[in-house]
C-alpha cells in the first residue's frame, strides 16, 4: 500500500486539492479549537487547514510523499503540524489527547479498522468528536473515487456498530457531487458521521 500512495503522491498537483473536505471543514469551524489528529493525512489539505483555524494538528499516513507534500502546504500556508510516517495498525498516541479526530475519505480493511477504531475512542477526550465522511458500499461502480473492494466501504449500521459508546450526533448515507482535486470529481455515495465520548 506505502509504494502505491507514494507514487500517487508523487505526483506535482495535489490528488485531492488544497481545499479541506467541505464536512470536515464545516463541522470543525463549530468547534473552539484544540488538539486534533488526521489519520490518512495525505497531502495535508485538512491538517493544514485545521492548523489555519488554529488547532494544534497531529496527522500521519503511510505515504512519505504525502508527508513531503502536507509540510510543503504548511510551510506556503505559514502553519505548523506535526505529521509523522506511520501505519493506521500500529501508530500510538496517548490516551485522551484528542478534542477531534478527523477520519475523511480513510479506508482500512476490516481487521485493521475494527481495533484503529478503538484505539481513536481511546485517543479522544471526554467531550471529544470523531468528524468523519467515506464512500459507503453503494459507491462500488462509480468513478468519483475509493476503494474498489465493497469491505472497505461502509454503511451507516456498521458505523453505529464500529463505534461503541459513543453518543452518535449525525449518521447520514447520501448522495453528492465531490470537486476535490483530480481524483474526487463527480457523483459520490458517501456516508457522514459524527459521534461524541462522554
Amino acid at each position: 500500500m506505502k509504494a502505491i500512495w507514494n507514487e500517487r503522491y508523487q505526483q506535482e498537483n495535489y490528488q485531492y486539492g488544497i481545499k479541506p473536505n467541505d464536512f470536515f471543514a464545516e463541522e470543525l469551524s463549530k468547534l473552539k479549537s484544540g488538539r486534533i489528529l488526521v489519520p490518512g493525512a495525505g497531502e495535508g489539505r485538512d491538517a493544514v487547514y485545521a492548523a489555519k483555524l488554529g488547532w494544534e494538528v497531529h496527522a500521519f499516513d503511510l505515504s512519505e510523499q504525502g508527508e513531503a507534500k502536507a509540510n510543503r502546504l504548511a510551510s506556503a500556508e505559514k502553519v505548523r503540524i506535526h505529521y509523522k510516517v506511520a501505519d493506521a495498525g500500529n501508530v500510538k498516541f496517548p490516551l485522551e489527547s484528542f478534542d477531534v479526530i478527523a477520519l475523511t475519505f480513510f479506508h482500512l480493511p476490516l481487521e485493521i479498522r475494527l481495533p484503529f477504531y478503538k484505539q481513536c475512542i481511546s485517543w479522544l477526550k471526554p467531550g471529544g468528536k470523531i468528524i468523519m465522511e467515506g464512500f459507503n458500499k453503494r459507491q462500488i461502480g462509480l468513478s468519483s473515487g475509493g476503494p474498489k473492494q465493497l469491505e472497505w466501504l461502509f454503511s451507516s449500521a456498521e458505523i453505529a456498530a464500529e463505534f461503541p459508546g459513543l453518543t452518535i450526533n449525525k449518521n447520514e448515507e447520501l448522495q453528492r457531487n465531490l470537486d476535490e482535486g483530480p481524483l474526487h470529481q463527480g457523483k459520490a455515495e458517501v456516508n457522514q458521521f459524527i459521534g461524541q465520548k462522554l
